[in-house]
């Protein structure tokens, strides 16, 4: 099948959606299908990323949080109907609106809906642009949510898509096993993209509680990303807080080896994939209480180790993670792999587009 994943920004951009987005292109790539990215950035190109074609609209609206460009909707509008399925997404982000409107190509539709905006102003803003949102939900031949909890919040704002609604949950990342790396301080790993609603300002603030025995590494970037730098300086935890941006695959794996546990204080998630990774992985890990997160503890099952905790209360989280960060690894959680996402998304898109699933092998 020829696919456009239509996303608001893709890698090296670090984020959920990003990651999402790019382990679904690969293994759509490795099962067979032409796949290309529609998605925005500073000046238009064309190039390849992982061996998936990549195609970048400049901006018309540069603004943070309400990134729009009226070339990429201008190309979709000229050359949807080339593809077999477009699949937009973010309800939170302008890109999947040009998907949406100006073609007729069958379209599939995941919204990663945290049912309200991630600050005061976006919260307001969120009821005036249901409306458009609902244009989306409307269009879409297939509305994919990446957990029960998410299809919940849809149905609550779009009963409308009641019968369109499926939940195909994401997937794990497959990563060479490695042994933990013995180490006298006991490392915390908070991931994911720099938003104030991952709250990790109160992490942060947990940290002043434990001693110099324990380290956090902050893996990823975004605009919250000074502001958390300072407050970890003027906390006086410039050497127990460790910043390290955005990690290539490698550089990862090594840091996971060395994490003794691992923390999501996020307060909106669709999935909660730092989680899922981190458990997929054995770690030790505590969690903002969220549907999200139940959800994924549900799919990991027994046998692990999960601690929900309120980050409200930085005395208590302190205390999870000092918990946490001294327990052993467990076994490697279960969870669905990024093969079994592929699978049943190749047999969603066939059914939009109303054709025979094409055979393929599936993931990687």
């Amino acid at each position: 099948m020829r696919i456009a994943l239509v996303a608001n920004a893709y890698h090296p951009d670090i984020g959920g959606v990003e990651t999402h987005v790019r382990r679904l292109c690969a293994g759509l790539t490795a099962a067979g299908d032409d796949v290309e990215v529609i998605t925005q950035g500073a000046t238009r190109s064309v190039d390849s990323v992982d061996g998936v074609l990549v195609r970048r609209f400049p901006l018309t609206v540069p603004a943070g949080n309400f990134r729009l460009s009226v070339p990429l909707w201008r190309w979709l509008s000229a050359h949807a109907e080339e593809y077999d399925i477009l699949h937009a997404h973010s309800y939170h982000a302008l890109a999947a609106l040009c998907a949406a409107l100006g073609n007729r190509a069958p379209l599939v539709f995941t919204p990663h809906y945290h049912g309200t905006g991630h600050s005061r102003f976006r919260a307001a803003l969120h009821p005036l642009y249901r409306p458009l949102g609902r244009t989306i939900m409307t269009r879409a031949g297939a509305v994919v949510c990446v957990t029960g909890a998410e299809r919940d919040l849809v149905l609550r704002d779009f009963p409308m898509v009641g019968d369109r609604a499926v939940v195909i949950p994401n997937g794990t990342d497959p990563r060479p096993s490695a042994s933990p790396v013995p180490s006298p301080v006991r490392r915390i790993l908070c991931v994911g993209r720099l938003e104030h609603y991952k709250r990790v300002d109160r992490v942060i603030r947990a940290m002043a509680h434990l001693g110099p025995d324990h380290r956090l590494d902050v893996v990823g970037t975004g605009p919250a990303a000074a502001q958390l730098r300072q407050l970890a300086a003027r906390l006086g935890l410039a050497g127990q807080v460790v910043f390290h941006g955005r990690l290539d695959d490698a550089a990862f794996t090594a840091c996971l080896a060395q994490a003794s546990a691992a923390v999501s204080a996020s307060a909106h998630e669709a999935f909660g994939m730092t989680v899922a990774d981190a458990l997929a992985a054995g770690l030790p890990t505590v969690a903002a209480p969220i549907p999200a997160h139940r959800e994924v503890a549900r799919l990991a099952g027994d046998g692990i180790w999960l601690r929900f905790t309120d980050p409200e209360d930085e005395t208590a989280l302190a205390a999870a993670l000092s918990e946490a960060a001294a327990t052993a690894r467990t076994c490697p959680a279960t969870l669905p792999s990024w093969g079994d996402v592929v699978g049943a998304t190749r047999e969603l898109y066939a059914a939009v587009a109303g054709r025979p699933v094409p055979a393929g092998a599936v993931g990687r």
